[in-house]
C-alpha cells in the first residue's frame, strides 16, 4: 500500500475555488475534488465530514481573507487610493457574490453554522460598504472627487463591479485600473479639442 498524500486545507480550498470558477457549485463534490488533488475521497473526509461542511469552511476562509486585506489598507493613504485598493480586493474576491446563494443551497448537517456564516457575510459586507462610503465622502470633502455625484451611486458601482462579466477577460488588475479611471476621470477624451 502506498503512502497517503498529505494535504493542507489551503490546497483543498484552492481546488474548490477553481472548480467553483470553472464548473459552478454543482461541480463541487468529493469525487471531483479528490481526482484533481490525486487523493482518495476518504482523505477529504479526514478534513471535512461532507461537501457542505467543506463549502462552509471555504466560505469562512474566503471571508476572512478578504476582511484581512480590507483591514490591511493603510490608514494614511488618501481616500481615493484606499478606494482603489478596496476595488482591487473586491474584484480579487469576486466569488463573494456566489456565497449567499451557496449558503442557501448548502444542506449542511449544521444549519446553525450555515445561518451564522450567512449573517457574518452580511455583516462583513456591510462593514466593507460602510468603509467604502466613508472613503468616498472623505474624497469629496478633500475635493479629490466631485460632490455632485451621489456617493451611494459610486459605492454601488464599485461594490457591484464583482458581477461584471469582463473581469475574466480583462483580468482583475486591468479591470480595477480601468474602472477606477472611469470613476475618477470620466469618459471624456480631454486630449481632443
Amino acid at each position: 500500500m502506498g503512502r497517503k498524500k498529505v494535504l493542507t486545507k489551503c490546497e483543498i480550498f484552492e481546488v474548490t475555488k477553481n472548480i467553483l470558477k470553472e464548473e459552478g457549485l454543482h461541480g463541487v463534490h468529493f469525487k471531483n475534488i479528490s481526482e484533481k488533488l490525486e487523493v482518495g475521497r476518504s482523505t477529504l473526509y479526514e478534513y471535512f465530514s461532507n461537501k457542505d461542511d467543506l463549502l462552509l469552511a471555504y466560505m469562512q476562509n474566503l471571508m476572512k481573507e478578504m476582511n484581512d486585506k480590507v483591514n490591511g489598507i493603510e490608514d494614511d493613504l488618501p481616500p481615493n487610493e484606499k478606494l482603489y485598493h478596496l476595488l482591487l480586493i473586491l474584484l480579487e474576491h469576486s466569488q463573494l457574490h456566489q456565497i449567499d446563494q451557496m449558503i442557501r443551497d448548502v444542506q449542511s448537517s449544521n444549519k446553525h453554522a450555515a445561518d451564522f456564516y450567512r449573517e457574518q457575510l452580511h455583516a462583513d459586507l456591510m462593514h466593507t460598504y460602510s468603509l467604502m462610503t466613508n472613503w468616498i465622502e472623505e474624497a469629496k470633502d478633500q475635493r479629490i472627487w466631485k460632490t455632485t455625484i451621489d456617493s451611494s451611486l459610486i459605492g454601488d458601482l464599485m461594490f457591484h463591479s464583482i458581477l461584471f462579466p469582463n473581469r475574466d477577460r480583462l483580468g482583475v488588475e486591468t479591470m480595477a485600473r480601468q474602472l477606477f479611471e472611469m470613476i475618477e476621470k470620466g469618459m471624456v477624451n480631454r486630449s481632443v479639442n
